[in-house]
């Protein structure tokens, strides 16, 4: 499991092979060791040095948050991995691997983008057919931006270091992101509309979703990372910076899509979260407290059972007595696909591969 605590005043300690858990105002619980995953923390949480101790002799990261974004990740030394394989990683900076790289996990986040909107469009064919065709149309241009993408890497971004290109790569990634929000965003009733990205504060409920979810997800990234024995804050699409871990950035834009933004569509269609579970401060729009544990429980049955794109989001649709057949589901777990992908990239790095192939949704 992954435990997340966001309480001022929590207490992390430890208890035989137990870490103990002191909410204010509540009574101590005991979580085995053994069945912790990750330990995300908001700013105001204090954690003995024993508990440090047994999580790091567990392989336990330890995510740090503030405002729903996080600022610091700690790494056991148990994790740190083959040196071989991070020899390799560091060198792949400067060759043709990092520019490869980078351009797979771009091409991930915008074909996943052009085929979210064209799940979204799929359901809405009857129902709504003027959000249809605009749907399909933003799909398209985001198309178009892959295309360009794909060119550039083959003939373009030869012979070039990753300094050299990423920001043209991020241009791309940028345009993609500014056509898809725009479209996402004006999916959902009033009082979520929303027609673009904020993060710092979210100033608006889908953007609070949203950096609520990629914050979860980016613990599940890292420890991904971790187990593939590579370096946290070594990455190529995500420039460098200190207490940045750039590589989980980057592996993360392969998992916003199929995650989080379809979850927070199915939340917010099906109005298990709606406007008014909400507060809105100078730290911009929170989720209610009481709503949190809801959403962290979706969002965890997501991410160790997704479905594959089967379900149908925000439309009322009855079924006609002849359609019998239906689609059979299939469950993804994205946790597992996570490693995978690590994986992935370390055997590439490695020279085991000749490409890195990304992970892309179906729908």
């Amino acid at each position: 499991m992954d435990v997340i605590l966001e309480t001022p005043g929590t207490r992390v300690g430890k208890e035989k092979e137990m870490l103990k858990l002191t909410v204010p105002n509540n009574k101590p619980i005991l979580v085995p060791l053994r069945e912790i995953e990750s330990l995300i923390v908001n700013q105001g949480i204090q954690i003995s040095t024993q508990a440090l101790h047994a999580l790091s002799y567990h392989a336990i990261n330890i995510i740090y948050t503030s405002m729903g974004k996080p600022f610091g990740i700690y790494t056991p030394f148990v994790n740190l991995g083959t040196i071989h394989t991070r020899r390799q990683q560091i060198l792949a900076y400067e060759d043709w691997r990092g520019c490869h790289l980078a351009s797979r996990f771009v091409y991930s986040t915008i074909e996943n983008k052009r085929r979210l909107l064209l799940y979204f469009a799929k359901n809405r064919r009857e129902s709504n057919p003027g959000k249809y065709r605009m749907l399909r149309a933003a799909a398209k241009k985001i198309g178009k931006i892959e295309e360009k993408l794909m060119t550039f890497s083959r003939h373009e971004m030869k012979g070039k270091r990753i300094s050299e290109v990423r920001s043209i790569l991020m241009g791309m990634e940028g345009k993609s992101t500014a056509i898809y929000f725009l479209n996402y965003g004006n999916l959902f009733p009033d009082g979520f509309k929303v027609l673009r990205r904020t993060r710092r504060p979210p100033r608006d409920p889908v953007n609070s979703l949203l950096s609520l979810g990629y914050t979860v997800l980016q613990g599940y990234v890292t420890t991904a990372i971790a187990a593939a024995g590579l370096e946290l804050y070594g990455g190529y699409l995500h420039s460098d910076r200190s207490g940045k871990p750039s590589l989980a950035l980057d592996l993360l834009e392969e998992f916003r899509q199929p995650v989080v933004d379809r979850l927070v569509a199915k939340l917010i269609f099906k109005e298990v979260i709606k406007p008014e579970d909400f507060e809105s401060s100078f730290q911009g729009y929170n989720l209610k407290k009481e709503k949190k544990g809801i959403f962290y429980q979706k969002l965890k049955e997501e991410v160790f059972g997704g479905s594959q794109a089967q379900e149908i989001f925000g439309e009322k649709k009855h079924a006609s007595p002849s359609s019998s057949k239906q689609k059979k589901k299939v469950k993804i777990n994205y946790k597992a696909q996570m490693i995978r992908q690590a994986r992935k990239v370390a055997n590439f790095l490695l020279g085991k591969t000749k490409q890195y192939e990304p992970f892309i949704m179906n729908w």
